[in-house]
């Protein structure tokens, strides 16, 4: 009715959020809990694709430190308690542990929920304050009665998150926000820069193809013929199996000038890898079915880690087999990189966290850490698989085979890839097991290794001195993706 309806602008293709700023440590004695006062000393502004993008950025502006470790407080008032269960499912599965006063421990209990039961200031000398001192605890939701009494337990707590510096949630519907940013994967390295001088008009409509090998499936964008900003917020929006298109990342296959093409990759938590051979032997069926290598089957493609060779072969016009080169093998420590001593780092016994593991690392144009095991299907793959992925001997993290030797020329794999946990197949993985296995004295160098996975059969040839993967590719279908 005042001239602002949807017919005279069309649809943006942002979302922004606006998120106050407190400064409570500047304002001695005002209860942090929010109410119809004002309250904040400033606002800031997030825009992204989506709400979920746009609320991350704004939070972070805001100052949170948005921290997927540790542990969060709840102590809630009793009109706040049938609303916690569902807040409190959503931090549990982040995998922060949770700890709560007795009565909203109570309430949890009833959901299924585990929390450690925390005693007041006034019951115990070992209590709330004493375990947020401890630096256990990431995020603190209160919502407990406001007031001007610092006497007040709940002021307490309150005021001593303030002085720490840890987040303290007053609202039911705040610390719903923040866990919803926190589980969206988005981060301060992989969410799209907006220029407010320059911003999109209009949604712009980008083409890909989804492809896989053996279940390992990305998303393939054509950066020959369109422009693509933010890859790394785009493989976030898009990888999500339940509200996008599903896959493990976004693969940019550009221009190059010494090669066929260069192919970038995007894995899951919007992280940029450095190699994928199954991506490679997907990019080559791209490059061939699109027309743009006339025909040719052999075809070169820059990588973030080197050039690599690919043949594809066809059946009538359609490539179903990709040949990939991925180079000589490193073992030096400081290539992979690991920073364990020696020449090679060859079956040795290494502690990570609490466990004992006895390794071999190798790179295949990215780092990979090859685990032999007897009871490949028993492996608990979402506690040990980031456990040795972020070891602190990995500086840039490391891709976790685990490998069961099935004769000398088969081995059975299950693999934990950095940015993206398990998948169901790695081309990259399977040679470095293989390598890995030869190595070893496991498996034999004459012929072909067969590498068997989750998704399907992968072929090795480590009898040279190169490694080449054989392995099937196929297109599930092309997609068109207003952005």
């Amino acid at each position: 009715d005042m001239g602002y309806g949807v017919d005279l602008y069309p649809p943006t293709p942002y979302t922004a959020v606006k998120v106050p700023v407190f400064s409570f440590e500047k304002l001695h004695g005002v209860d942090t809990h929010l109410g119809p006062e004002m309250k904040s000393t400033g606002e800031v502004l997030g825009i992204g694709k989506t709400l979920e993008e746009a609320m991350f950025k704004g939070l972070v502006a805001a100052g949170y430190n948005m921290e997927r470790r540790g542990g969060v407080l709840f102590t809630v008032r009793d009109s706040d308690k049938p609303e916690i269960v569902d807040v409190a499912k959503k931090y549990a599965s982040l995998g922060l542990n949770l700890y709560a006063t007795k009565g909203t421990a109570r309430v949890l209990a009833r959901a299924g929920l585990s929390a450690i039961v925390i005693h007041k200031i006034s019951e115990s000398s070992d209590n709330v304050a004493t375990l947020i001192e401890s630096g256990m605890v990431r995020y603190i939701v209160s919502t407990s009665v406001r007031g001007r009494d610092p006497a007040k337990e709940s002021m307490q707590i309150r005021a001593l998150a303030v002085r720490l510096g840890i987040p303290c949630l007053t609202a039911i519907d705040t610390a719903t926000a923040v866990a919803d940013s926190i589980r969206s994967r988005y981060s301060e390295e992989n969410t799209e820069l907006v220029d407010i001088a320059i911003m999109r008009r209009s949604r712009s409509k980008l083409h890909f193809s989804k492809m896989h090998s053996c279940g390992k499936d990305d998303l393939y964008f054509d950066g020959f013929e369109q422009d693509i900003v933010s890859p790394e917020s785009l493989s976030i929006m898009l990888g999500d199996r339940h509200f996008g298109v599903g896959g493990y990342g976004v693969v940019m296959i550009c221009p190059s000038d010494t090669a066929d093409a260069y192919m970038r990759l995007f894995n899951t938590d919007g992280s940029e890898g450095l190699m994928s051979a199954s991506a490679v032997a997907c990019a080559g069926k791209y490059l061939y079915e699109s027309g743009r290598t006339d025909g040719r089957k052999s075809m070169i493609i820059d990588t973030q880690s080197g050039t690599r060779k690919i043949e594809v072969f066809t059946r009538h016009g359609e490539v179903i087999y990709g040949e990939v080169n991925l180079g000589v093998p490193m073992f030096n420590p400081a290539a992979i990189p690991v920073t364990l001593p020696g020449d090679r780092v060859m079956g040795r016994v290494v502690d990570i966290g609490e466990r004992t593991f006895c390794v071999t690392c190798v790179s295949m144009g990215s780092p990979h850490c090859v685990i032999f095991c007897d009871d490949l299907e028993r492996i608990d793959m979402d506690k040990i698989g980031p456990l040795v992925e972020r070891a602190p001997i990995f500086p840039l993290r490391s891709n976790v085979e685990f490998v069961r030797v099935v004769d000398e020329s088969t081995l059975s794999m299950r693999i934990w890839e950095r940015g993206d946990g398990e998948t169901m197949a790695s081309g990259s993985g399977a040679c470095a097991s293989a390598v890995a296995a030869v190595e070893n004295g496991f498996c034999s160098r004459v012929g072909m290794i067969r590498v068997i996975q989750n998704g399907g059969d992968m072929m090795v040839d480590y009898s040279g001195d190169e490694v080449i993967l054989h392995c099937k590719v196929r297109k599930v279908f092309d997609g068109v993706v207003d952005i």
